[in-house]
């Protein structure tokens, strides 16, 4: 058996990963690994109220980026611009910092139509229409305690 943070985050983000559909999901601190290679989308953050005040970030590895023989500084210039997740990433940090009206706005056009992006696309409507909801969604999404 484990026993600590790591065996809490390491369950906390396959419990989310399972539950939004993900193949994949990572911790922020394999978000940074994985994004030059990768397409990634944010999936949830979660607060745990009882041991921290920062919340544990999981993303979703979407697909692999395929590179042509490029130096890397193009790759990095190329990688941003060609990922599909863009709209959905853009609207997912303005949501967490609590602009739920700039959320819906950068989510328009997004064409992905996956369970996860349909789950998000309720939350930003249930927040506009309970104006209580917006303050926390800024904040924490997921508490576990």
């Amino acid at each position: 058996s484990f026993i600590g943070s790591l065996a809490s985050g390491v369950h906390v983000v396959e419990r989310v990963g399972r539950m939004g559909g993900a193949d994949i999901a990572i911790d922020k601190v394999m978000h940074e690994e994985v994004t030059n290679v990768a397409y990634v989308r944010s999936l949830q953050h979660v607060w745990f109220p009882k041991h921290c005040e920062r919340t544990l970030m999981v993303y979703e590895v979407m697909k692999q980026k395929e590179h042509e023989n490029m130096e890397w500084m193009y790759q990095l210039a190329e990688g941003a611009r060609g990922d599909p997740n863009t709209k959905y990433n853009n609207s997912y940090s303005l949501m967490m910092a609590g602009d739920v009206e700039g959320a819906i706005k950068e989510l328009e056009g997004y064409a992905d139509d996956s369970s996860v992006v349909k789950l998000y696309r309720d939350r930003l409507q249930k927040a506009v229409s309970d104006m209580s909801l917006i303050e926390p969604y800024g904040k924490r999404s997921a508490v576990l305690n």
